[in-house]
């Protein structure tokens, strides 16, 4: 995935609203919560036939939220250097030398 799309927001709003609710399993009808009809309103609002300068705006907020998750730019086209640099990176050279340390004592 290299894109926040209209049907990955509303994926996430689903997975998002039952991670708060207090139900303990998966249904697509919970109480008087249905979220075929929750997904496929977001789904919806990007999706259906618009307007120009309405589809422009949806196509701008959806660069905006790719931009937010992904960055600007994607994992595959940075340098090396840029990688060996990454925050997750220098936490896993610091485990493995953690790692290693515990191994290595007596």
């Amino acid at each position: 995935m290299r894109k926040v799309t209209p049907r990955s927001i509303a994926y996430v709003a689903c997975q998002v609203r039952f991670a708060l609710s207090s139900v303990t399993s998966w249904r697509s009808v919970d109480g008087d919560f249905d979220y075929v009809q929750f997904w496929q309103t977001i789904v919806d609002f990007f999706e259906k036939g618009h307007g120009r300068e309405t589809q422009h705006r949806v196509n701008k907020l959806l660069d905006w939220w790719t931009r937010k998750i992904f960055g600007r730019s994607h994992r595959d086209d940075l340098s090396s250097a840029a990688k060996e640099n990454m925050s997750v990176n220098a936490l896993a050279r610091q485990r493995a030398r953690r790692d290693d340390a515990e191994f290595d004592s007596p």
